[in-house]
């Protein structure tokens, strides 16, 4: 009786095996999608100096603060509530006559007399506005520079949320991936399955626009007189162009 239990799970064991065997590999094909959608701007970056002179640091900086709570003033009461104004960069140094560039110190210190002596102090300021009023940002340029603001200009275009740009881009991409991919199924003569993995392969850098502060807006001016309204620039900005790239695997076979 014992022997005949041994034969019977020794007979067991190759069935045990064959129920265990490792599946096949899984047949899949991999394409690579291409989504672009362009969309209009909603976001506009303008940048200026402005500058102060006087024969003091203090009177100096002093024409700097007022020059610069003029312009801030006005592009407020143009560009509206919304717009963001931000300062940096000051810089306040002195003045000398310019004959004392040709004193042949090679560069090393000098005194500050003679054609060295200091005659005045500069003080001057790097600002940026970021500005929802697209139509509005040229005659904003313009403004500025006629109350004084210096290098004043349009620097470029940017949208406000572009991850939705992103997403309906990639959602292109995918798009793409399966009419490419149902295109080599059909040509291989096999139905096409359900997608095994996606993997984005270009990746999504957002624009940084800087780490600003937002400054409280001042109140908007009263209405100027018609013959000292703005000079109106209309500007029409392209597209932005928000591109994706996606790879994707797709099962195949019935």
């Amino acid at each position: 009786m014992r022997h005949a239990m041994l034969a019977a799970a020794a007979a067991l064991v190759p069935a045990a095996g064959m129920a265990q065997a490792p599946a096949g590999p899984e047949r899949t094909i991999r394409v690579t999608g291409v989504g672009v959608v362009r969309t209009p701007p909603d976001t506009a970056r303008l940048d200026y100096w402005v500058r102060g002179e006087g024969t003091t640091p203090d009177e100096a900086s002093r024409a700097l603060a007022t020059r610069q709570k003029a312009i801030a003033g006005a592009l407020g009461g143009l560009l509206g509530a919304g717009a963001e104004i931000t300062t940096g960069n000051v810089i306040v140094i002195e003045v000398k006559d310019r004959a004392c560039d040709d004193q042949g110190y090679n560069g090393r210190p000098r005194l500050s007399q003679g054609a060295c002596a200091i005659t005045g102090y500069l003080a001057r300021m790097q600002a940026g506005v970021r500005t929802g009023a697209i139509g509005k940002a040229g005659t904003a340029v313009g403004l500025a520079a006629r109350l004084g603001a210096s290098d004043a200009r349009l620097t470029g275009f940017s949208l406000s949320n572009p991850r939705e740009a992103q997403a309906r881009a990639t959602a292109a991409a995918i798009a793409d991936a399966k009419t490419r991919a149902e295109a080599v199924a059909t040509g291989a003569g096999t139905p096409l399955g359900a997608i095994v993995t996606v993997t984005d392969q270009e990746g999504y850098e957002p624009i940084v626009m800087g780490a600003a502060m937002r400054a409280a807006p001042p109140p908007p001016p009263p209405p100027p007189p018609e013959a000292m309204a703005p000079v109106a620039i209309d500007v029409t900005p392209a597209p932005i162009e928000t591109r994706q790239q996606v790879s994707v695997t797709y099962s195949i076979g019935g």
